[in-house]
């Protein structure tokens, strides 16, 4: 009886509430600050960052000379040497050794297209670094979250089966006087057992959560560090209606902005293509037998205009035109299922508000008064083990099930947050 009159005193003491106070962790970690970490030295972040580097390197080298030509060989010279000297075809010498030189200037309009088109690249590598950011973010929130309601899950295994111990304690002392049923033993020992086998699986997932966290946190396995649990409260509350200004804000919707500049400046590059480039060549020759040195000057010019070497560069022109109208329309596609998403999981995370709220406010204190009134009527010998045992069961279920649905919001709300970039 002692035993069975301190399992009922604790009952007592026994909140419905299931945020239950944990033991202090070992090395708290804030979120902040492991998102933080995670943008400072992820590689799939950084990987990034060193393309932006080499398109900017690329941009500052469009503007530049092309390399000069230079020659030098014989220029109308006989095959026959003797014909080279005075003395040779009609008292004079014949054929000449020249060295030439030729320079492009290049259409400086097309470079400055060029060095455009090529930094507009990079602009889209800054927009890939914010989507991958954001998947990384959720990712970590949600193996945070997950293991701080795993943490809380266990609290409330260990608590339940501290309670079944005293029972099981108390109706083996009612059985040696015969006042208690051998099956219901068997199954107070049995839920035990199942108890045991829900922690095993919790300590499991938790290991799995924090791995994770590990892994992309770039720690290393022997880290150790635990998150803050005293977000769990917090981070219940539902997020206002989503501004839906930030659509626009979104990392996925800047990289289309940016496809949709750098087609603009691939456009204009090519258009660039078809003025005209151009050149000079000087060429000397050293006369033999005695003749008189001569030169050439000549200027040059491409004349990309010709109709038949146009054609490349129109079509590419032409093409970008139905690339442009494809990204606006991706980017309306994109906005659209966006503002459903959010729509969606706002309505996701307020019906589970709602449940979550029933469970707290009606469903555990009910059935936590079950418990406590079964607890005492079975110390009064009025009500079997067997009852108590299902007064118990349901409470426990009930608490699981309420954490059950706290991280489905927290998994929604997550979500949600990915949708508009929240961080």
């Amino acid at each position: 009886m002692k035993q069975l009159n301190a399992l009922i005193r604790l009952s007592l003491y026994v909140m419905p509430a299931i945020f239950l106070k944990n033991l202090p962790a070992q090395t708290p970690v804030p979120l902040d600050s492991i998102l933080m970490r995670i943008e400072q030295i992820h590689p799939a972040l950084k990987a990034p960052e060193a393309r932006i580097r080499e398109l900017e390197t690329y941009a500052g080298g469009t503007v530049s000379m092309p390399a000069p030509k230079v020659g030098a060989g014989f220029w109308m010279t006989p095959y026959n040497p003797k014909r080279w000297s005075e003395s040779g075809a009609h008292g004079e010498g014949m054929g000449s050794f020249m060295i030439s030189g030729e320079q492009m200037f290049p259409n400086r309009k097309m470079q400055q297209a060029e060095g455009r088109y090529m930094a507009s690249m990079s602009a889209m590598q800054t927009a890939d670094i914010g989507v991958m950011r954001n998947m990384l973010f959720a990712e970590a929130k949600n193996a945070y979250f997950n293991y701080i309601v795993l943490k809380k899950k266990t609290a409330v295994i260990e608590e339940s089966k501290n309670l079944l111990r005293l029972m099981l304690e108390s109706a083996g002392e009612r059985y040696k006087f015969n006042r208690e049923k051998l099956g219901s033993i068997y199954k107070a020992e049995a839920e035990i057992a199942d108890l045991d086998r829900m922690q095993a699986m919790y300590a499991g997932e938790i290991r799995l959560q924090k791995t994770m966290l590990q892994t992309l946190l770039q720690f290393s396995q022997s880290i150790d560090f635990e998150p803050d649990t005293t977000l769990f409260s917090s981070w219940r509350k539902l997020p206002a209606q989503p501004d839906t200004t930030r659509i626009l804000a979104r990392s996925d919707m800047l990289a289309i902005e940016a496809q949709l500049r750098t087609a603009r400046l691939e456009q204009e590059f090519n258009r660039a293509k078809l003025k005209p480039e151009f050149g000079v060549r000087v060429d000397h020759m050293f006369a033999f037998g005695g003749q008189p040195w001569q030169f050439s000057l000549m200027g040059m010019m491409t004349v990309p205009l010709a109709p038949w070497a146009d054609k490349d560069i129109k079509t590419k022109i032409a093409g970008i035109d139905h690339r442009i109208n494809a990204f606006g329309l991706e980017k309306s596609a994109l906005a659209n299922d966006i503002r459903g998403a959010l729509a969606d999981r706002l309505v996701m995370m307020q019906t589970l508000q709602n449940q979550i709220e029933r469970y707290e406010n009606v469903i555990i204190p009910n059935q936590h008064k079950r418990f406590q009134s079964t607890l005492l009527a079975y110390g009064q010998n009025t009500e079997e083990l067997f009852m108590v045992l299902d007064a118990w069961l349901e409470l426990k279920m009930s608490r699981l099930a309420q954490l059950d649905m706290i991280q489905q919001l927290f998994q929604t709300k997550i979500a949600y947050e990915k949708e508009l970039e929240i961080h």
